[in-house]
């Protein structure tokens, strides 16, 4: 059996975040939520889920296989819809 070296395209990752922040709020919010697009080891593609408090380790962590990069743009899509309504705002990469 002959393996191939995987094939990872660098140039279509991407990360985005969102972050809520109501200090003023009872109990006050301070949460994120990050959804990252990514190559596993073997190449396939993964959207990688991450959310929680702000300054804290991630408390939540989901993982999942996607067909493709399109396939992740149309999850985003509709994370990035859900945020909003939920009053999370779009965070600045450095």
């Amino acid at each position: 059996m002959h393996l191939t070296d995987p094939v990872y395209d660098l140039s279509r990752w991407w990360c985005v975040t969102w972050q809520k922040v109501e200090p003023d709020a009872v109990p006050p919010v301070f949460r994120y939520y990050r959804l990252c697009l990514q190559q596993d080891l073997w190449g396939q593609w993964e959207l990688l889920r991450c959310w929680g408090r702000i300054g804290q380790k991630p408390s939540r962590e989901r993982r999942e296989r996607v067909d493709s990069p399109e396939a992740a743009a149309a999850i985003r899509q509709r994370v990035q819809k859900t945020r909003r309504q939920h009053r999370y705002g779009p965070v600045d990469a450095p």
